[in-house]
C-alpha cells in the first residue's frame, strides 16, 4: 500500500507575532521564533499564548474560526481554512455586486480571528487571570480617551464602525489627514460621510454611540420591571 503524500505546507503571511500556514484544510499559526533577539521572541510567545487563550475562552461559535487544536505550551494554533479569504479581499473583489444581503449569507458568514492581542476578563473555570489588550487602535480607529485606560465596549465599538468603514469605503476614516486632524475630528464627533454606504447606519451607530445608548435602554428598563 502506498502511503499517502501529506498535504504541502504553504506560507500565507509572516506577522509580527506569528507565522501563518495552509496546510490542507488547516490553518496553522506558530510563534515567530528570532534565534538572535530572545526579548521579541518571548513577546511573541506571549502574543501566542493569550491568542491560544482567547480560543479556549471564546469556544466553538458560528462567528469564531473554528480552533480545531493548540500546542501543548500554546505555542500554535491551529484553525480551519476557509477557502473565501479575508473579508477585505472578499468585498474588494465583488465590490461591484455586493449587497448587504451576501454578508449575511449563511455561507459566507463572515468569522472573527487574530486574538493575540486582545484583552479578557478573569476566566475562573479555565485558570486565567485577565489580561489588558496590549497596544492601541490606529487613529482612524481610535476613540479619544485616556490612553492608559484600559479598552471598554464603547472603545471597541468605535473601534469597529471605523473597521467597517475601511472595509466597505476602501480607506481609513479621514484618510490622508494628520492624526492631529483625525483626533480633532473625533472629539468633536465630526465623522465622514456613509451617505450610500453599505452599512453606513450601523456605522454612524458605532461611532455615535448609538448601539451603547440602546444596551443602557434596554438595561435600565430590564431593571424597571423586574
Amino acid at each position: 500500500m502506498v502511503p499517502s503524500t501529506p498535504p504541502q505546507r504553504e506560507l500565507l503571511m509572516v506577522g509580527m507575532s506569528a507565522k501563518t500556514y495552509r496546510i490542507g484544510k488547516t490553518v496553522r499559526k506558530e510563534c515567530h521564533v528570532l534565534v538572535d533577539d530572545m526579548g521579541i521572541t518571548k513577546q511573541n510567545k506571549e502574543a501566542c499564548k493569550n491568542e491560544a487563550d482567547v480560543y479556549l475562552i471564546l469556544g466553538s461559535h458560528p462567528l469564531i474560526a473554528k480552533c480545531l487544536s493548540i500546542g501543548p505550551e500554546k505555542e500554535y494554533i491551529e484553525l480551519e481554512y476557509y477557502p473565501n479569504g479575508n473579508l477585505k479581499e472578499y468585498v474588494q473583489t465583488n465590490c461591484t455586486r455586493i449587497t448587504e444581503a451576501d454578508l449575511k449569507h449563511a455561507n459566507l458568514n463572515a468569522r472573527l480571528s487574530d486574538f493575540n492581542a486582545s484583552g479578557f476578563d478573569d476566566q475562573p473555570d479555565l485558570g486565567l487571570k485577565g489580561k489588558p489588550a496590549q497596544g492601541l487602535e490606529i487613529l482612524s480607529h481610535y476613540l479619544p480617551r485616556d490612553p492608559e485606560a484600559d479598552n471598554t465596549v464603547e472603545s471597541d465599538l468605535f473601534a469597529m464602525g471605523s473597521t467597517l468603514y475601511e472595509l466597505l469605503a476602501g480607506q481609513t476614516p479621514y484618510e490622508g489627514l494628520s492624526g492631529e486632524l483625525i483626533e480633532s475630528s473625533f472629539r468633536r464627533e465630526k465623522f465622514p460621510s456613509t451617505e450610500g454606504l453599505l452599512l453606513g447606519d450601523i456605522i454612524i451607530g458605532c461611532w455615535e454611540k448609538k448601539f451603547l445608548l440602546l444596551k443602557t435602554s434596554f438595561i435600565t428598563a430590564r431593571m424597571s420591571l423586574d
